[in-house]
């Protein structure tokens, strides 16, 4: 006869080996779901350190402070310093130079192709930035960061169009012609970069901005604009100043720009010519020598989660989120410039294009510039 008294020594011998390795492995379980947790920076998870943010420059600045920065550094422990730049073409030439101790950028998608085929930027690794998972389905691995590695997250989107003097410009403009208009010599402006000057001219002479076929008709409608300019803008801040003191009735500029000029009470207004528009989209990348990775992802994240990137969009630069988890109204939707029908007839440019035809645009800009 078997003896129970040994046989139960043995069960509860085996019970207890089976239970270590359950514990075993239960608690490799937690340590894998904790540690995921401090690389992506789970809310109200202290990651600490510093993240040195680079903006584009005035209102946007503020708003990426208020809205994203600060209520980051509260609830991840995370210092933020934010700097500034003026356009994508700075950005990206500090990028190329490589001494920069930033570890997240805003920047342009056209400029995020540029910044990937250079090897300038790390890759996101996606489990620690989930609510990309939101972005509209334009925004998945779109062109521009087409995969199948993400180095980019979309953030926010406009079309670039026609902002006017409602005092000083009549009748109301429906044409990139308006800027060429004789009657508002020295009242005009251009945006001083050939990847937005050529295919705004391009629109308006009726060539397809993602294929141009008459480079020569192009230069020679730039000349004819030359001497009704009161000056090439560079950045932002720079139009915007202008706008508002009425050194420029009409140029070509950005919807949540113009909102904030109305909203100060200036009289300006905003029109999509009738020629065309292309679409714009503000991303947010993490530099290839980013000192603080972890805390970048999480910032990353953080940025385009609903409650922030509302309050970033309704509250700060009015234009249109890029994530399907922002809820607008009606109203917010055509102030912002989120409707269907913008995104319809506008023109998203090819980047791959774009950048093969950069060097040769910004010449071609560059003499106009300098021409007397």
């Amino acid at each position: 006869m078997q003896d129970l008294t040994v046989g139960k020594k043995e069960e509860r011998k085996m019970m207890q080996s089976r239970c270590g390795r359950v514990f075993a492995l239960l608690a490799m379980v937690l340590m894998v779901s904790w540690g995921a947790a401090g690389i992506s920076g789970a809310a109200g998870e202290k990651i600490g350190g510093q993240l040195v943010v680079d903006s584009f420059g005035g209102n946007y600045a503020e708003a990426v402070k208020t809205y994203i920065a600060e209520p980051f550094e509260k609830e991840f422990g995370v210092k933020v310093l934010i700097n500034h730049f003026g356009s994508n073409s700075e950005q990206l030439a500090k990028l190329k130079a490589g001494k920069t101790d930033m570890d997240v950028s805003f920047l342009g998608n056209t400029y995020v192709y540029m910044a990937r085929q250079d090897d300038l930027l790390l890759p996101l690794r996606m489990e620690n930035v989930p609510n990309y998972k939101d972005m509209l389905p334009i925004f998945h691995q779109p062109v521009y960061d087409p995969g199948p590695q993400t180095y980019s997250v979309s953030f926010i989107w406009g079309d670039q169009a026609i902002a006017w003097n409602t005092e000083k410009i009549d009748p109301p403009p429906t044409s990139w012609s308006v800027l060429w208009d004789p009657k508002y010599k020295g009242r005009t402006s251009i945006f001083g970069s050939g990847t937005s000057a050529i295919p705004v001219t391009a629109m308006f002479l009726g060539q397809d901005p993602n294929n141009i076929t008459d480079l020569g008709a192009i230069k020679a409608k730039l000349m004819e604009l030359r001497p009704n300019l009161l000056k090439f803008w560079k950045g932002g801040a720079e139009l915007t100043q202008l706008l508002a003191t009425e050194e420029v009735w009409a140029a070509d500029f950005w919807r949540g720009r113009v909102n904030k000029l109305k909203e100060e009470g200036h009289p300006i207004e905003y029109t999509q010519p009738k020629e065309g528009t292309f679409v714009w989209i503000d991303c947010i990348v993490i530099p290839k020598d980013a000192k603080n990775r972890q805390a970048a992802e999480a910032f990353v994240n953080y940025a385009i989660s609903a409650p922030v990137l509302k309050n970033f969009v309704t509250k700060g630069v009015n234009y249109a989120p890029a994530s399907a988890a922002v809820q607008l109204t009606a109203q917010e939707k055509i102030e912002l410039g989120a409707t269907d029908e913008i995104i319809q007839r506008a023109i998203l440019l090819d980047p791959a294009y774009i950048g093969k035809m950069r060097d040769t645009w910004n010449e071609l800009l560059n003499e106009v510039m300098a021409a007397n």
